[in-house]
């Protein structure tokens, strides 16, 4: 239950996401976390869809891990490594959900073990099919995501927003 959506520009990238935040099928109203879905870290940037625990989870390990370079095989291996110390942690392995990653320039989609490069727009989440008609048309992944809010009741406002330029000084907006 959710939306991320990005697109890739001329001058880099946009990341945007919904905020609605659930437990079981309950959501949980003026409590949405400011963080559980597009978070960045040391020029990292993750949208996830899933369960917030290894969203969460994957927060923490970025703390002290990053990926070696900004390609597939290099986010596949941390992927890997990440899969590892989550195991070690809580005793689950494997990649559950699914991710927009921004680095180094790059916007990489993780479904399960696969990995690509998103060279034009990606969008994750029970709102995906609503925000990639939205980017098909040509609108901004904001507005893509504010289209899946509009449509699918598995999103919820406010926008969160992050847009990385070439220059990778990156800024969040919530809207």
């Amino acid at each position: 239950m959710s939306v991320v959506a990005c697109r890739i520009t001329e001058t880099g990238f946009d990341i945007a996401s919904d905020s609605i935040t659930t437990r079981g099928s309950t959501q949980s109203r003026g409590n949405n976390s400011s963080h559980s879905k597009l978070w960045e870290h040391n020029g990292l940037i993750v949208g996830g869809v899933g369960l917030a625990e290894e969203t969460s989870l994957l927060r923490l390990f970025v703390q002290t891990h990053m990926p070696q370079a900004p390609n597939e095989l290099a986010m596949l291996e941390f992927l890997s490594e990440f899969s590892d110390w989550k195991n070690k942690k809580v005793g689950k392995s494997g990649i559950r959900n699914s991710y927009l990653i921004g680095y180094g320039g790059k916007v990489f989609y993780v479904n399960d073990w696969f990995v690509n490069e998103v060279t034009t727009y990606e969008a994750i989440g029970a709102g995906m099919d609503y925000a990639l008609a939205a980017l098909y048309l040509g609108h901004t992944a904001e507005k893509a995501v504010e289209t899946a809010i509009e449509l699918s009741i598995y999103c919820e406002a406010p926008v969160r927003l992050i847009q990385q330029p070439t220059d990778g000084k990156s800024k969040t907006k919530k809207k």
